[in-house]
Formats: structure tokens, sequence, C-alpha cells
């Protein structure tokens, strides 16, 4: 009996385990969408049907705090006698004595670094303008003019990318029948990327950022599939590139 509920328990845990998310709080990311689902194809963005990005994103930067006003010490008045006895005695000693500050501690480095905090969050959550999405049974492919970006989805080793903005690990896989791209350096940055083609035939682009210094973003962002002429334009280059 209890050799026979141990192994019942061990099953129950083995099955529940299988459902928790990773420890790095992203979920388990699958290989093929299910049910399926085809995101590929050129995409535009519909600003009528998005968020404004770059307001949501202007009103996340940190503000520049004002410095605080020196206050300059009074001028002696060489009319006023010292109530100070002379000599120096006992009385004086206290008016001699000079405290100084405690040192501040350093404040930790920005998550942006060298680079400027809009720069920073722009290359991250703003939308391009325009989206290719090439979809294979094990690769998906994102181009945004020159940049691309290349995933196997579901790959259990991490893609470790070290740039301007610092080192991070990536991971790509499905959710259902969305597409799920996590970036997550520790806790100076995270960035989770959704992807889902609607019914309505519209590819439906979710963001969540969060960096230390900005404050926490939700971008939600529809395309809309491109007209001949439109894909034979040169799409835009988009957000800034963190690699470049």
């Amino acid at each position: 009996m209890r050799a026979g509920g141990r192994s019942a328990a061990i099953a129950l845990l083995t099955a529940a385990s299988a459902l928790l998310p990773c420890a790095c709080g992203t979920p388990r990311l699958a290989r093929q969408p299910e049910p399926a689902a085809d995101l590929s194809g050129h995409w535009v963005l519909d600003p009528a049907a998005s968020d404004d990005a770059a307001a949501l994103i202007a009103a996340a930067l940190p503000t520049k705090k004002p410095p605080s006003p020196v206050q300059a010490a009074p001028t002696p008045d060489p009319q006023q006698r010292s109530t100070r006895p002379p000599g120096g005695g006992q009385r004086g000693r206290g008016n001699n004595s000079t405290t100084s500050a405690a040192p501040r501690a350093p404040e930790p480095d920005p998550a942006w670094g060298r680079a400027r905090p809009g720069d920073f969050v722009a290359a991250f959550a703003l939308p391009p303008q325009r989206l290719d999405v090439v979809q294979e049974p094990s690769l998906v492919r994102l181009a945004t003019g020159e940049r691309v970006r290349a995933f196997e989805p579901g790959d259990d080793e991490p893609l470790s990318l070290t740039d301007r903005f610092g080192s991070r690990h990536v991971r790509a896989g499905w959710t259902h029948d969305e597409l799920l791209i996590a970036s997550n350096d520790g806790s100076r940055l995270s960035v989770v990327e959704h992807y889902r083609r609607r019914a309505d035939d519209r590819l439906e682009r979710r963001v969540e950022f969060s960096a230390q210094g900005v404050k926490s973003l939700k971008i939600k962002t529809s395309y809309r599939r491109a007209t001949a002429a439109e894909i034979d334009a040169t799409p835009s280059e988009g957000p800034p590139a963190p690699v470049r």
C-alpha cells in the first residue's frame, strides 16, 4: 500500500509539473500551434485600431528631477558681537564642532546604460510600420526592413544575446495559436511579445515591457494585410534595432 501510494503521488506531481510555467516566469512554449495557425504574410500597421505607442512610451519614461537649490551660507554681520566667551572655553566647544553628511550609496545603473531612455524603450516596445512574417514548420522569421529575426519555436535552449543594451536570454514558441517571444535580462529587462492571427484576418501584436527605471508598458497593435502596391514598396526600417 505504501509503495502504491508513493507511485501514485509521483505520477500526480509529474503531471502537474508539466502544466506549470518555467521558473523564469514564461509559460512552457510548444513547437507547433494548437489549433493550427499561420501568421505568414506582409502586414501593415493600422494606427486607427492600435494603441498610441509613442504616447504610452513617452509617459513611461523617467522624468528628470530638478536639481535641489543650493542654499548660500548667511553672510556674517561684522557689527554683530560674538557671544562666544574669550579663551575658547568649554562653552564654545560646541560651536567649533562640524558634522559631515553621511556618504550616499551609489545609485544603480539604469537599464538603458549609455543609450537614451527613449531609444532604449522604443527598440523593444515601438511597433514597426511594416512586418513581414514567414512561418515554416520549424522556423519563424519576422522581418522589418533590414532587421530579420529568426526563431525555432519551442527550443529548450534559450538564445543568448549581448548588444549595447546588455545581455539577455530570448525564447520563442507557441502557446495555443499564439506565438510568444520572451526576452529577459534578470531584473533589468523583461519583454514579452505576443503574435496572433485573428478571425478577421488581422495580425494582432501585444507587447508587455518592463525595465529598471521605466514604468511598465502594455501596447496592443493591429496589422492588416498589405496591398500589392505596399508589398512592392520598400518597407520602412521600423524602430531602431538593438543590434546594428
